[in-house]
């Protein structure tokens, strides 16, 4: 486990290297604006910069977060982005869109246009209690929150991504390590006895790993990925009115028992932000073992090493990470997969899928 306090030392060496521009994606609740309010703390009135801008659905939530954020953190500047069904991919590239619009109205003067951190924490928990549910683009609404429209998010983002000079540093909140099966004939789980939690969770998980591994090795020395399973978080999601009433009925009997073994909210929002560190480089970085600038004494004190990749190699660029910061090793199956030629048909898969809907067709595969 990395530690807390190591946590919040990177932290705040990550607000005081650079201004930073970082877009949350979910972060009108959850473990999204947990993190946004990590953020704007840790900078304060002490960090370099800070333009973020929260992509949600809540105005009024929004409206929330940002009057806290720019309380604790008066120097930044908060942006409230509508987003409409991000289920949708045309809905996607609009939010997307109208962020580059907007950076470059900012750097119109000679700034420069760009993002260094994008956390994506989208999701809608009930949907997962539900049969599958497929949007006019021919995704699952489910899989596309979490994985399809995530990696679009990336995709249509890259330029701004590009031209961070931290470099960039992407989150995708989910199941990293929960992998169970992969249909490989049926990725998208359009048959109904293919389709549920688990097989949902082990396609997102598999299909995310290898995309991420793909785009790092894409963009060396630009691009840091990682997708993180935070632990068990107690979120506005847990009491919501359109979960089952098995749910509703059974949850508030066994949040007591739950609850200490529970991330907190602040130290969740703590450690997502720690994701976006130097521990996790992109993958040019130095494998020498330890992050560069580091002293011997910080060393003694437990100062995090440069984390191992999906590929078992230290400094990867793309990394699957535990709740408390560690990466997880993959199961021996990716072995197997990789040879298999399985990462290019998830890519091909991914990018076909991108391809018929802006074009305005509906994906079948």
């Amino acid at each position: 486990m990395v530690q807390i306090d190591v946590v919040r030392s990177c932290n705040s060496t990550l607000v005081k290297t650079q201004p930073i521009v970082a877009v949350f994606v979910g972060g009108t609740s959850g473990i999204g604006e947990n993190t946004i309010r990590a953020l704007a703390t840790t900078h304060s009135d002490q960090g370099k910069g800070l333009r973020l801008y929260i992509v949600g659905r809540n105005a009024d939530a929004a409206k929330k977060i940002i009057s806290e954020c720019a309380r604790v953190c008066p120097i930044g500047q908060f942006k409230f982005v509508q987003a409409g069904d991000l289920s949708l991919l045309k809905d996607v590239d609009h939010v997307c869109s109208e962020i580059t619009r907007m950076e470059e109205d900012d750097n119109a003067n000679g700034g420069s246009a760009r993002v260094d951190l994008l956390v994506m924490s989208h999701a809608y928990f009930p949907l997962l209690f539900r049969p599958r549910n497929e949007t006019k683009e021919g995704l699952d609404m489910n899989m596309s929150l979490l994985y399809y429209s995530r990696m679009r998010f990336i995709i249509k983002l890259l330029p701004l991504l590009r031209a961070s000079t931290l470099p960039a540093h992407i989150v995708s909140v989910y199941s990293a390590g929960k992998e169970g099966k992969l249909l490989q004939e049926d990725l998208s789980l359009r048959a109904p006895q293919h389709y549920g939690q688990a097989n949902i969770r082990s396609h997102v998980t598999y299909m995310t790993t290898f995309f991420i591994e793909k785009l790092a090795e894409q963009n060396p020395g630009h691009l840091s990925l990682v997708h993180v399973f935070p632990g068990l978080v107690f979120t506005d999601a847990f009491s919501s009115a359109d979960l089952p009433t098995w749910f509703k009925f059974s949850f508030p009997l066994a949040a007591p028992f739950v609850r200490p073994f529970t991330v907190p909210l602040e130290e969740n929002g703590q450690r997502t932000l720690f994701l976006a560190t130097p521990r996790y480089p992109a993958r040019q970085a130095t494998n020498s073992g330890t992050i560069a600038g580091r002293d011997e004494a910080s060393a003694n004190k437990g100062a995090a090493e440069i984390a191992v990749g999906t590929d078992g190699s230290r400094g990867s660029g793309a990394y699957a990470c535990d709740p408390n910061g560690e990466t997880i090793p993959l199961k021996e199956i990716y072995k197997k997969l990789r040879a298999d030629g399985v990462a290019k048909k998830v890519w091909d898969h991914t990018m076909k899928a991108f391809d018929d809907i802006e074009a305005g067709g509906i994906f079948a595969g």
